[in-house]
């Protein structure tokens, strides 16, 4: 006579026969310039050739069905938000400047306690206050 197993001990036997397949990547088929993209984005002076890189990659990607989109993705948008982000901060210098040089912050163009603003804390007695 055969032996009769429990339903969840028929299946426990069944998933470990089984192995299980992974299936490896092909890193040939990565698209070198996502790579690139994404690597400048996150250095300090690569954002234009992130850009540039990741609009290439995403072009070659979508005619030869390589592998890479979201990297050249990250790239690309990386790259955008670190270009707007001088953008910004050279605007916050110019608007700095001329509120600094137009009396803007309470300080006499060119008089004595201009100097000592424009020297920092080097320039402060604050013994004498």
């Amino acid at each position: 006579m055969a032996e009769k197993k429990s339903e969840p001990q028929a299946v426990a036997e069944a998933v470990v026969a089984t192995p299980a397949e992974t299936k490896k990547f092909d890193w040939t088929s990565l698209n070198t310039l996502a790579i690139v993209s994404l690597a400048s984005a996150v250095s300090v002076v690569g954002a234009l050739v992130a850009v540039i890189t990741g609009h290439i990659a995403l072009k070659q990607i979508k005619q030869t069905s390589e592998a890479g989109r979201a990297l050249a993705l990250t790239g690309v948008v990386l790259g955008y938000l670190h270009l707007a982000g001088w953008i910004l901060f050279g605007i916050l210098g110019v608007i700095a400047q001329v509120l600094l040089f137009s009396g803007g912050f309470g300080l006499d163009h060119m008089g004595p306690d201009f100097y000592e603003f424009e020297r920092g804390m080097g320039g402060m007695h604050f013994g004498d206050r």
